[in-house]
């Protein structure tokens, strides 16, 4: 078994996927993508304003026969949930007030969302390019401030169209190909329902393949191979639908529970922008050592032998140390003998940190016995040479 898992170990596709999940975990990863995680939720909340500024202005000023059939439709849930009639009219006169006050909620939203939208867009680029990059300072490069928001802010806008163009893809797709099942008659063909299952996730991965080729085109600040570039956002398209299918398993899981209902949709969509932020770091990570993971991976090795080597002659020191331990029990020609020579180790081994405190004790003792003896006689011939002096006067 030990030696499957190192052949398999030293295949280029194995070893690349380690020497990038070691620099995922080593440049800081994981609380890289709890940053994007924090700033993501941070900033769906005036997005989500802005988005109720806007349905306001929809139907205030653009479509006013609208409010009516709002407040119906609001009415109506809350009745249904038996709701006492003085809370369903303050919801309701509250829902309608907010509508009505679009203009003051919608600049508020806005400034809100560019503003938190340009810092998470910000951590976003910095933790990418922090992947990406061949050194860890390559990605603190900045602009002037003024710029710098600007572009983040223009990344956090180009983002959300990305986004909103992908969802209406896989959307549109999807109910573009039930319609045509419907109208071919197709519905009771046997395992129609597994084709549009299949559809439906080819889609979603082509909405997905979409983000990724937006993000690989703005975020990186070093070229990369052209194949490379595509089969990292083709990766990452992959994680990203099959996560999104994992979710919405989950959520079907948590409609069974009321509490779950109310809180779990939260808990789901918080993992799994987490989840999206690991993949897509990992994935730039992957790319990012294309051109230095072979490399990587001989120093690795490299500093494993010397590791090895250096235990090696320690473990031979503390055999002859052992076999020497007892000076009486050595006898006269072994005393004046010289030892064995101990095995030499190279400048570019290692010790091992418990060995080396071990060794730094022992020779601390000595070096205080040595101090102390020596500051003894110096204090003692000192004495003396006071003590002559004062006789010979």
């Amino acid at each position: 078994m030990r030696q499957w898992w190192e052949r398999t170990r030293e295949r280029p596709v194995v070893a690349h996927g380690f020497v990038a999940f070691k620099r995922y975990t080593s440049r800081l990863g994981p609380q890289f993508a709890g940053a994007i995680t924090y700033f993501s939720v941070l900033s769906m909340v005036p997005i989500l304003l802005f988005s109720f500024a806007l349905l306001g202005l929809t139907v205030t000023v653009l479509r006013p026969d609208l409010m009516d059939v709002i407040t119906t439709t609001i009415a109506s849930a809350l009745s249904n949930n038996a709701f006492p009639d003085e809370l369903s009219e303050s919801i309701l006169s509250l829902v309608v007030g907010a509508l009505q006050g679009w203009s003051s909620v919608g600049l508020v939203s806005l400034v809100a969302a560019a503003y938190a939208g340009s810092r998470w867009a910000g951590n976003l680029k910095r933790a990418f390019r922090v992947m990406w990059s061949e050194k860890f300072s390559d990605a603190a490069t900045k602009r002037f401030f003024l710029w710098e928001q600007l572009i983040n802010l223009g990344i956090f806008l180009g983002l959300l169209l990305a986004i909103g163009f992908s969802i209406g893809v896989a959307w549109v797709g999807q109910a573009f190909s039930h319609q045509v099942i419907a109208w071919l008659g197709w519905d009771g063909i046997p395992g129609i329902s597994v084709m549009f299952r299949l559809t439906s996730l080819l889609l979603t991965f082509l909405a997905s393949w979409l983000l990724f080729v937006f993000l690989f085109l703005v975020l990186p600040n070093q070229p990369v191979r052209p194949k490379v570039w595509l089969i990292g956002t083709l990766v990452g398209a992959l994680g990203v639908t099959v996560l999104q299918s994992v979710a919405g398993l989950v959520v079907g899981i948590f409609s069974g529970n009321a509490t779950a209902t109310i809180f779990g949709p939260m808990i789901v969509l918080m993992l799994v922008f987490n989840l999206i932020a690991s993949i897509t770091l990992i994935v730039a990570a992957w790319v990012g050592t294309d051109e230095v993971w072979e490399a990587e991976r001989a120093r690795e090795l490299a500093d494993e032998a010397a590791q090895a080597e250096a235990v090696a002659a320690l473990a031979a020191y503390a055999a002859a140390e052992q076999d020497d331990r007892v000076a009486g029990r050595r006898s006269a020609d072994r005393l004046r003998d010289p030892s064995e020579p101990l095995p030499e180790i190279g400048p570019d081994s290692y010790i091992r940190q418990d060995y080396a405190a071990r060794g730094m004790k022992v020779n601390l003792g000595v070096g205080w016995l040595v101090g102390a003896a020596t500051g003894l006689g110096l204090g003692a011939l000192i004495v003396g040479g006071v003590k002559d002096l004062f006789r010979r006067r």
